[in-house]
C-alpha cells in the first residue's frame, strides 16, 4: 500500500510526524538546489513489471533532489535514507522513492517527482495516496499506486 499526503513543506524540525505522516502544509513555494549531503544515499532499486531502475548516477541526482526539496528542507538529511528509486516505464520523467527513517524521530515516506527543463522536482511526499490525482493514470499504475478510484486524472 503507498499512501500519499499533499504536501509542499515540512514543517517540523527534526519530528515530522503527525499521525502516520510527514508533516506537510500546502506551501507551493521551492527551495532553490543546495549540494546535498550524501548521507545513506541508496542507489540500489528493485524494478516491477511497470518500472525502469534509473542509472546509478540518475538515481542519485534524484537523492540530491529529494534531499534539496523545500518539502524536505526541515528533515534532518541525516535522518532518512532515500532508497527503492524506480521510473514509471510509460513516462521516464515521473519517479518514485521512499523515505526510510534511520532515527526514530522520523516516519517512512514515499515520494512523487518529476523531471522537467529544470531538473528532477519533488512533487508530493507523504505515507497516504502519493501521486494520487497528480501523475497520468498510466504512471499510476506503472508505478503501483494505490489511489481510489474516483481520483480526478491528470490533465495537464
Amino acid at each position: 500500500m503507498r499512501p500519499a499526503v499533499t504536501a509542499a513543506t515540512v514543517v517540523a524540525a527534526g519530528a515530522v510526524t503527525v499521525g502516520t505522516a510527514f508533516a506537510v502544509s500546502g506551501s507551493t513555494s521551492v527551495a532553490p538546489p543546495v549540494p546535498a549531503q550524501r548521507v545513506g544515499v541508496v542507489t540500489a532499486s528493485v524494478g516491477g513489471p511497470g518500472t525502469v531502475v534509473p542509472s546509478a548516477q540518475e538515481s542519485s541526482v534524484i537523492v540530491n533532489a529529494v534531499r534539496s526539496s523545500a518539502l524536505t528542507s526541515a528533515v534532518p538529511p541525516e535522518s532518512y535514507r532515500v532508497t527503492g528509486t524506480v521510473l514509471a516505464r510509460s513516462d521516464q520523467s515521473w519517479a518514485w522513492v521512499e523515505l526510510v527513517p534511520v532515527t526514530d524521530e522520523v516516519d517512512r515516506a514515499e515520494g512523487v517527482l518529476r523531471r522537467g527543463d529544470s531538473g528532477w522536482e519533488l512533487i508530493q511526499i507523504g505515507s497516504y495516496e502519493v501521486g494520487c490525482g497528480i501523475v497520468p493514470s498510466a504512471v499510476a499504475a506503472d508505478l503501483d499506486l494505490e489511489c481510489p478510484s474516483d481520483q480526478p486524472g491528470f490533465d495537464a
